[in-house]
């Protein structure tokens, strides 16, 4: 009879499934930390991630993560590892993450686009074989997104984007970032679902948002130097900028397909300067130094994806310089809360605006409460426990 009533009186558990976590990712990984915690007062929290080896050290340093069950795979690849090696290791977390599934048999599952298709569809499986429910966190939309940069379209990409689509028409609750990715989703999937709109938090430092602060003049660019960033217009922008007696500095920090390009252009020029990739607190120190970030990014991309540094520039207080067509969601984005310039993906039109801005009296940037408050990982992880409260 005391088993029984015991069994009864047993927490729900809720996983929470996302490659990485706490501490490597200060933003997201910091909200599902945080989302975790909560959970834990009313249910039995489930972390399915991979991590290094300090981790749980980690956790016990910082007072985090009491009565969250972790399970845990170890990072095995990094950023210079192989592309085969890479792709092993997304398959073999796929795996991990259904035979926990089964293992700790979670009556709800939040699931985002980190890694993509394979594991949110090992989650749909799970949900389905056991009758569990789950939320699928759109961050990215994929394959289409990869689609952008390979230039490739085959029977592969159609049978990879049939498989989310199912996905996604099997949740239970389904978020993504804007309204343009939300409109791509209803088209994709061929009907009219209901979907949370959700902004990526910032990382946020020992300051918080430093939107009064004394800042040089000049720009920073702060994120992935890749394929999707326009990176060779902007470089052949700010080299025209420079040759035109431009004298405001440039500043990056990142890594990506493009970080040679930007380390060359930086070696040629003092007025350009690369420091690499950086933890996260301190590129967000970084972004509070300077008064412009820039924020370039393919239209297209904008139906899939949003640029993740942001939320990073705005709540760090520092204009964003978006340099994308006039009616994708970035631009709307920075314009609607009147947080910098939109200029055309032109090497005329940008070099021009670098001159308008060395030009311009920029004052602090008066940035909206309620925004604000939009990019912090607290209010991220509130409103991720209200979707899994509403299954």
């Amino acid at each position: 009879m005391e088993e029984i009533l015991n069994m009864s009186q047993a927490k729900e558990k809720i996983a929470i499934i996302s490659r990485s976590f706490w501490p490597e990712n200060p933003a997201i990984g910091e909200a599902l930390l945080l989302l975790s915690e909560a959970l834990e007062k009313y249910a039995q929290p489930v972390v399915i991630t991979q991590i290094k080896k300090d981790f749980h050290a980690n956790l016990k340093a910082a007072s985090r993560g009491n009565g969250i069950v972790f399970a845990t795979l170890p990072s095995i690849t990094n950023s210079s590892s192989s592309i085969f090696s890479r792709v092993l290791e997304l398959l073999l977390f796929t795996i991990f993450v259904f035979f926990s599934l089964c293992w700790h048999r979670p009556s709800r599952v939040y699931v985002a686009t980190n890694p993509p298709l394979f594991t949110p569809l090992v989650v749909r499986w799970y949900c389905g074989l056991f009758g569990k429910k789950f939320v699928y966190h759109l961050q990215d939309i994929h394959p289409e997104a990869t689609h952008v940069v390979t230039g490739r379209s085959n029977w592969v990409t159609r049978l990879l984007q049939a498989i989310d689509v199912s996905t996604t028409l099997k949740a239970n609750a389904v978020i993504t970032l804007t309204g343009q990715m939300k409109g791509y989703i209803v088209k994709r999937v061929g009907k009219n679902i209901p979907i949370t709109l959700l902004t990526n938090p910032s990382v946020q430092d020992e300051q918080g948002s430093s939107a009064f602060q004394e800042r040089a003049k000049g720009f920073v660019y702060c994120g992935n130097a890749g394929r999707l960033q326009r990176i060779p217009l902007l470089l052949e922008a700010i080299e025209q900028y420079i040759n035109e007696n431009g004298q405001l500095p440039f500043v990056f920090a990142g890594g990506g397909v493009h970080s040679s390009d930007v380390k060359n252009l930086a070696q040629r020029y003092e007025q350009v300067t690369y420091l690499g990739v950086l933890p996260g607190k301190e590129a967000a120190k970084l972004i509070r130094s300077y008064a412009v970030g820039l924020m370039p990014i393919e239209d297209e991309v904008t139906n899939y994806a949003f640029p993740s540094k942001s939320s990073s520039y705005a709540f760090s207080g520092c204009y964003i310089l978006a340099i994308c067509g006039l009616e994708t969601s970035v631009a709307q984005w920075v314009k609607g809360n009147r947080l910098g310039f939109v200029v055309e993906p032109y090497v005329a039109a940008l070099v021009n605006q670098f001159h308008e801005i060395e030009k311009t009296d920029l004052p602090a940037l008066n940035m909206n409460k309620d925004l604000l408050s939009e990019f912090t990982p607290f209010v991220h992880a509130v409103k991720l426990e209200g979707v899994l409260k509403g299954l």
